[in-house]
């Protein structure tokens, strides 16, 4: 074998440990991670360069021996080495733990950490090893942004709290509009009952309560029109009183008023609510009735009127003479012009009427005829 080629080999053994030193002395130098080696009393032993620099070192020798107690402030340092004891006690690695590196100057940074048991051959721990890698901006950031969340929260809650406050307003408001509302409409209530009231005093009759002249013909004309509308049949009386005159002679006006009181009634039973009964004055009364069966309203007035005059307490019989007019809604729509049917009539039954007492003074009775118009 050649000389040159037995040099070449007997040196490659050397050449290989020259290139590991190389090796770990350029990582140390160069590596941007800080890397630390420390024996069982946590000294550095090794550490990279830009753990040196981070110290404060431009050299790395410079800090061999050294602890944290001599880098740090107490808080870190004791901090620091308790974790490094414990893992030498148990043999359990710490992993990206972020550690907040406090410094007798009063600054503060973090760092991303991870320590390890460093062992032999023989698996005895001789030490610990570290990579720490600085994160202080990305903590700043991280604070930066709890910060701007806290303040963004408290504006929300700022602001939730004026919300709820105005909806609260907003909701004191309404219910005082609504008292308000409530006020007004139990006024209006009350003008429009006093309307009612004027409006009824207008168009009724004081003694009987019945409509007067004014309000049947208010309220019979819509009917009568409604009627024509619909096609629907109706009726109209003319309802007089018989003998008012005497009984008020013999037995007062009082009585009289009573006899008037009992004819209301009296067509107030006969007829439903929907009909318009009225006293048009005097001893006359009306009645729009919404039916054209008149010989069934003439079977209800007789029989109610015999049922009166039975009645104990009556110094006299109580009679009257009526004419109903059944119309005709496509042609009869003139409230004046049907009364005046109807009371012609009544004149026509009370003059048979009379003509019947003539003939039976001693006997008087009720007597209602119909004719159809």
């Amino acid at each position: 074998m050649p000389k040159k080629t037995q040099l070449a080999q007997a040196s490659e053994p050397a050449a290989l440990q020259h290139t590991t030193e190389d090796l770990l002395r350029a990582f140390l130098e160069h590596v941007p991670a800080r890397v630390y080696f420390k024996d069982l009393q946590s000294r550095f032993v090794l550490l990279s360069q830009s753990q040196a620099e981070q110290f404060g070192f431009s050299d790395p020798e410079q800090v061999i021996g050294k602890t944290d107690f001599d880098i740090f402030s107490e808080e870190h340092a004791k901090q620091a080495f308790a974790d490094e004891q414990e893992i030498i006690r148990t043999g359990v690695a710490i992993v990206d733990k972020e550690e907040k590196e406090t410094w007798p100057d009063g600054r503060d940074t973090w760092a991303l950490t991870t320590k390890l048991p460093l062992k032999n051959n023989a698996g005895r721990i001789l030490g610990t090893m570290g990579i720490s890698q600085d994160i202080t901006e990305r903590r700043r950031a991280e604070l930066e942004l709890e910060q701007y969340r806290d303040g963004l929260e408290k504006l929300v809650t700022k602001r939730t709290t004026e919300l709820v406050q105005l909806n609260l307003q907003l909701e004191r408001d309404i219910a005082a509009r609504r008292v308000a509302e409530h006020a007004l409409a139990e006024k209006a209530a009350e003008l429009a009952r006093s309307n009612q009231i004027l409006e009824n005093i207008s168009l009724t009759d004081d003694l009987t309560g019945l409509y007067n002249r004014k309000g049947f013909l208010a309220l019979s004309t819509h009917r009568v029109k409604l009627a024509s509308r619909n096609q629907e049949p109706f009726s109209v009386a003319f309802v007089d009183l018989d003998g008012l005159k005497q009984i008020n002679d013999t037995y007062g006006h009082l009585e009289g008023d009573r006899a008037l009181k009992d004819t209301a009634d009296l067509l107030r039973e006969c007829f439903r609510e929907s009909d318009i009964i009225a006293r048009l004055g005097g001893d006359e009364f009306a009645v729009f009735i919404a039916e054209a069966d008149q010989a069934e309203i003439v079977r209800r007035i007789q029989e109610k009127l015999i049922e009166i005059n039975r009645a104990a307490g009556r110094s006299y019989p109580l009679s009257f003479s009526m004419g109903i007019v059944a119309s005709d809604p496509s042609h009869d729509s003139d409230m004046e012009i049907l009364l005046k049917r109807a009371d012609g009539l009544m004149y026509e039954e009370k003059r048979k009427a009379r003509s019947v007492r003539q003939r039976m003074p001693r006997k008087r009775a009720s007597k209602t005829r119909v004719r159809q118009s």
